[in-house]
């Protein structure tokens, strides 16, 4: 999927206009394009085939036309157009967080901040401080920023990786020779950003099914494709890796390539002194294996209570599973409303009905309505006599829900001068402001 590629490309020009200066209507309009390509669950390639780009909210026909281009060419004429005079180091210090446009352009004109390097050295020289609208935690949130940019320039998002391990798990799962598939490491473990996305498959054709995997579709590079292991990197940028072990192994595979490292060792050190080995292999007494088909065996051998994934980064977690103890973790159904929410009011599609009814089949209790500011045009920002409508009309509707509640919020916008779109009279009629 060229998803997120086009979504990428979308930001960075709404980034670069920015920083230029450039027509607020066509950042605000680059950038919405940006997020909802990007959040898209189906692929846009689809949508560009079957002549449906329109369709997609926020996509007008201009965006579909340049869309339309990189799929066929992959270039973009007005990507091009726009990145002129700008410099690959610019674009980079506005991947920083903590650095917008506005403020990477500052500091070019201020400093002559132009890369990474200007700015690193510039922060140590304490050239920052005095600057406008820079103050002792601004350089602070800048300098975590940069950190935090360079350890995740190798990871990518868990919502990034989740698609690329549906799409090929559903690719192989029609391969006969696949007994089970499941995807182990970081990404298993729920963590927040996946180095490379790890995945386990038991069969006896190793050689057969890391041929198919190597060969799918979304692969633009094979690292490696052996017996039991083939690596590759898919079109989202990030390293794949698949491994194939027999069906008796699966379950002490799946524990050992799930990790983490340091929960790993720490049940090592468990077996070892009960007289236990443990290994991708199975459980051990000696020579003769005990366990590893089911991944509860390792954990049943030792004595304890199987010990969900998102929970194994060795903080207390193996003594609570011994002594039975181990906490319940959040559900889907724990979650009762959602804070954040436009409707048909602003740039969303449902109505008020709309949403309630379908906030309540996923067992709600609540929901915010967070309809747009009137400064934000792109966005159908709500104007004052509009927003006292939408306050008033949800009001009625809350009127006939039982155990439910429609709560009234809006996404404010905080203007140039500090100052918010809506008065504090009209945002206190308000149950939450965003």
């Amino acid at each position: 999927m060229k998803n997120h590629e086009i979504a990428a490309l979308f930001e960075r020009i709404a980034n670069v206009l920015e920083l230029k200066g450039g027509n607020t209507f066509r950042i605000n309009s680059y950038r919405k394009a940006a997020r909802v390509i990007g959040d898209l669950t189906e692929d846009i390639e689809v949508f560009a085939k079957e002549g449906k780009l329109t369709d997609i909210p926020g996509i007008g026909e201009g965006t579909a036309e340049k869309i339309i281009e990189y799929i066929n060419t992959g270039r973009m004429s007005k990507y091009e157009e726009v990145m002129k005079g700008v410099s690959e180091e610019t674009i980079t210090l506005m991947q920083i967080p903590g650095l917008g446009p506005k403020t990477v352009a500052m500091l070019n004109n201020e400093l002559g901040i132009v890369g990474l390097g200007d700015l690193e050295k510039a922060l140590q020289e304490g050239k920052l401080k005095g600057l406008f609208g820079i103050g002792d935690k601004k350089i602070e949130n800048i300098m975590k920023g940069i950190e935090l940019f360079k350890t995740s320039q190798q990871r990518i998002s868990i919502g990034m990786a989740f698609p690329v391990v549906k799409r090929i798990i559903e690719g192989l799962k029609h391969n006969s020779q696949i007994k089970e598939i499941q995807a182990a490491g970081s990404l298993r473990r729920m963590k927040e950003t996946i180095g490379d996305i790890d995945i386990l498959a038991s069969g006896t054709a190793g050689a057969d099914i890391v041929k198919s995997f190597v060969n799918m579709r979304g692969v633009t590079q094979i690292l490696a494709a052996g017996d039991t292991k083939g690596s590759v990197r898919v079109e989202e940028g990030v390293q794949v890796d698949l491994r194939v072990v027999h069906e008796d192994e699966f379950g002490a595979a799946l524990q050992y390539f799930t990790g983490s490292k340091e929960h790993n060792i720490h049940l090592r050190d468990i077996a070892k002194k009960q007289g236990l080995k443990i290994s991708e292999y199975g459980i051990f007494r000696g020579d003769k294996k005990i366990g590893g088909r089911l991944e509860e065996d390792i954990y049943k051998t030792l004595g304890m209570d199987w010990i969900p994934p998102e929970l194994r980064e060795n903080r207390g977690e193996i003594e609570a599973a011994l002594e039975g103890k181990l906490p319940k973790l959040i559900e889907l159904s724990d979650i009762k409303g959602d804070l954040h929410n436009h409707s048909n009011w602003s740039d969303g599609t449902p109505t008020f009905e709309e949403m309630a009814e379908h906030a309540m089949r996923m067992g709600y209790k609540y929901l915010v309505v967070s309809d747009h500011s009137k400064s934000l045009h792109v966005a159908n920002g709500l104007k004052d006599e509009e927003l006292l409508e939408e306050i008033e009309e949800i009001d009625k509707l809350n009127k006939k829900f039982k155990g439910f509640t429609l709560l009234k919020a809006t996404e404010v916008d905080i203007k140039a001068d500090g100052s918010l779109d809506f008065s504090d009279k009209l945002l206190e009629k308000l149950d939450i402001v965003v």
